[in-house]
Order: structure tokens, then sequence, then C-alpha cells
């Protein structure tokens, strides 16, 4: 039986980063966390815009920018996670997001370094299910 699904629940884009240079995928290095993952947000405002938002994300967090237009995925994850306006868990949606850009990699304050994997390493690497399931379907999305 398929979970019932309302506009209401809760999302986070989850940004599949690849570099157009060598076609490596990009992941935050994190302290407090020995893997590296992707970068996830909420949807950006439709004051910011898409393109707009995730720019400005990719570009504060990671130095580079964005070549091209973001797509989405086909498919979105299911995930638990806390309604962003508070509440406890509930079913979620993990959207991925296919990312072409540009540059060299520099983290921010807040994460510890970039890593630039090709696909199987990624795979390999990530350390959950959902991970690998996000990851799969953004990475997809670069072929679509």
């Amino acid at each position: 039986m398929q979970p019932l699904v309302t506009p209401a629940d809760p999302e986070r884009l989850i940004l599949v980063a690849r570099r157009v240079e060598d076609g490596r995928f990009l992941f935050a290095r994190w302290g407090d966390w020995p893997h590296p993952t992707m970068i996830s947000t909420l949807p950006p405002s439709a004051h910011e815009g898409f393109v707009e938002g995730v720019e400005s994300l990719l570009h504060g967090r990671m130095h580079v920018r964005v070549a091209g237009t973001p797509r989405l995925a086909a498919e979105r994850v299911p995930v638990r996670m806390a309604h962003p306006r508070g509440g406890g868990p509930m079913l979620g949606w993990l959207q991925p997001v296919a990312v072409e850009v540009t540059g060299e990699p520099a983290p921010d304050a807040l994460i510890e370094g970039v890593a630039a994997l090709t696909l199987d390493e990624a795979l390999d690497t990530l350390a959950t299910d959902v991970e690998r399931a996000a990851f799969r379907a953004g990475a997809s999305a670069f072929d679509a």
C-alpha cells in the first residue's frame, strides 16, 4: 500500500553537483561526519528563484559556479523527516537536483572539505541506501 502524499509533505532538495571539467561529483565533508555527503536545502523561495537559490548555495558552500540550468530528477526519494514548520517526524521527500558546476571547489567555513568522486566512488562511499538512491536519481537526470 502506497502512503498518502499531500502537498504539505516536507521536501528538501538534495544537490547532485557534477563538475564540467572532469565529470566528478562534488560532496561536502563535514568535520563531525566521516562520509562525504550531498548538500541539501529547503526549496528556495519564489522570491529568490530556483536557479538563483541553487547557485547561491553551491557558490556559498563550495565556491563553484553553476554551468547551465539545474534539473530536477524524475523521481523523489521518500524519507522520514521533521516537518520544517514544527512537529514530529513524518513522510518527506528528497528531490534530487542535477547541477553542472565549474571551478575549483573550496569549502566555506562550515564544511571541512570538498570531495570530488567518480560515480562508482560515490556509490561506494555514501553511507546510506537513501543517499545512494537520491544520488542515483540525481545522476540519472544528467542524461535525461
